[in-house]
């Protein structure tokens, strides 16, 4: 399956690669224009990731492919190694793999970080300039636990400007399988795409769940999320333009139209229309799903709920929602609405 330029939000979730779910709305903002990306073992291109977001000068990558038997491989750029190597074992029949990458530096290795054991060897590696107050490059380590649409579980290997004091930063889990970090807005460091999880399941089910985009980036050895700031724009406005084309199709269906409108507002918000995406919520929304109006702002250590707070309505209950998740201010006031 061929990585494609671009990603997907839509009723399955987005997808930045062609390995996860897609459905009918399918999000795919353009990017800077893509080169074929370097490959680890052997210099070979790699059948299964076909065009790439990066440039290839600035990264290197490695994805396990059991398919070709290719599940062992490396990159390197400069003094930075990569090694990725799999463990299976065996037991009642059954097969599980445990990916682990070792950093080296300068010849010697630096860092050994194991991933989470899969039913089969997805892991990927990747080498990118990923923090721009560090002139070191970093290593992006990106591993599948299994599980209904779940995880991608990404790890980046970082150190100090100097190149010494190297450390694991964990990026998060996220819907779907593994996938490269890019640089999305072309100022040569990588960024990493994703969306936002938070939107899946909230007011729908997963089937019925769509996310704006998330944009992950490290700064000062940190993850931020920079998905609002200006210079991302363009994704944004991308995937409105495409969210519009899909609405009247997903508005004409009889059931969960509130996991797409969840969406389609929180974006619409992240281009300052978001009056705009409140009044086309207000028109469409299903009245009779209770679909998220119960939720739980506190759970105790064994994820008993401390806090639960119902909601009159949908409205309300995705007012709050987005003012939690920040895509709107708490002051938010529209016109027509219930509140």
């Amino acid at each position: 399956m061929a990585l494609r330029q671009g990603f997907y939000i839509g009723a399955l979730g987005l997808a930045l690669t062609s390995l996860w779910p897609l459905s009918a709305c399918a999000i795919t903002p353009s990017f800077p224009p893509a080169e074929e990306s370097s490959q680890g073992e052997n210099g070979e291109s790699g059948d299964r990731q076909g065009t790439y977001l990066a440039q290839a000068s600035k990264t290197s990558i490695f994805m396990a492919d059991q398919e070709s038997g290719k599940i062992d491989g490396q990159v390197s750029q400069g003094q930075l190694t990569a090694i990725l190597k799999h463990t299976k074992v065996t037991q009642d029949g059954y097969e599980s793999w445990t990916p682990t990458v070792t950093v080296q530096w300068q010849g010697q290795t630096v860092a050994v970080v194991e991933g989470t054991e899969a039913m089969f060897p997805t892991a990927l590696i990747q080498i990118a300039p990923m923090d721009a107050v560090n002139p070191q490059p970093a290593v992006i380590f990106a591993t599948y636990t299994g599980g209904a649409h779940c995880c991608n579980e990404v790890k980046i290997i970082t150190s100090q400007a100097q190149g010494q004091d190297w450390s694991v930063v964990d990026l998060g889990l996220f819907n779907g399988g593994p996938h490269e970090a890019a640089d999305l807005d072309g100022d040569g460091w990588y960024e990493y795409a994703e969306i936002d999880n938070r939107f899946l399941y909230r007011f729908s089910s997963y089937a019925g769940s769509a996310a704006p985009a998330q944009i992950l980036a490290l700064q000062n050895g940190e993850v931020m999320d920079v998905s609002f700031e200006p210079r991302f724009q363009f994704i944004h406005r991308e995937n409105a333009q495409s969210m519009e084309k899909e609405l009247p199709e997903i508005m004409g269906q009889d059931w969960e139209k509130n996991g797409f409108l969840a969406a389609y507002v929180a974006n619409k918000a992240l281009i300052g229309e978001l009056d705009d995406g409140w009044q086309t919520m207000l028109k469409y929304y299903d009245r009779e799903s209770d679909w998220g109006l119960t939720t739980c702002l506190e759970y105790d250590d064994q994820s008993n709920c401390l806090n639960e707070v119902k909601y009159d309505s949908y409205p309300d209950a995705l007012r709050a929602f987005l003012v939690e998740t920040g895509y709107i201010e708490a002051d938010f006031r529209a016109d027509n609405s219930t509140f």
